[in-house]
């Protein structure tokens, strides 16, 4: 399953901003930076939620929270970490546990990937995130 998943992320960017352009039009670079902003935040909740979730294996939180942060990233661009929140809600809607937890294990690198790049393109712009 792991070699299924690294196959189709890597067709995928971590932080695809003209995904985001796309869906919100052309912003400025203080909305893009705003956007970016309110996404690293309310995302990291989300996600911190997630890992939370996994650990107690709360079954209706990990699809509730999977289901949000897979919108979020997407509208964001933010491509393979929207992709596996996808995962993560489909194989816990099919009661697929051991799936869950081997998926589980990429939560910290996807995140720290999206972190830097969003940190990098924050910084691009000249704003401390």
């Amino acid at each position: 399953m792991s070699e299924a998943f690294e196959a189709y992320i890597a067709e995928l960017k971590t932080l695809d901003l003209d995904e985001l352009q796309s869906f919100y039009g052309e912003l400025a670079m203080e909305e893009l930076t705003a956007v970016l902003q309110r996404f690293y935040q309310e995302a990291g909740s989300y996600h911190q939620r997630l890992v939370n979730a996994i650990e107690i294996q709360n079954v209706l939180e990990i699809i509730r929270v999977s289901h949000s942060l897979k919108s979020m990233a997407a509208l964001t661009g933010a491509q393979q970490y929207s992709a596996l929140c996808l995962w993560i809600e489909r194989f816990m809607r099919q009661d697929e546990l051991d799936d869950l937890m081997e998926l589980a294990t990429y939560l910290p690198a996807l995140w720290q990937q999206l972190e830097h790049a969003i940190q990098q393109n924050l910084r691009s712009v000249g704003t401390p995130h």
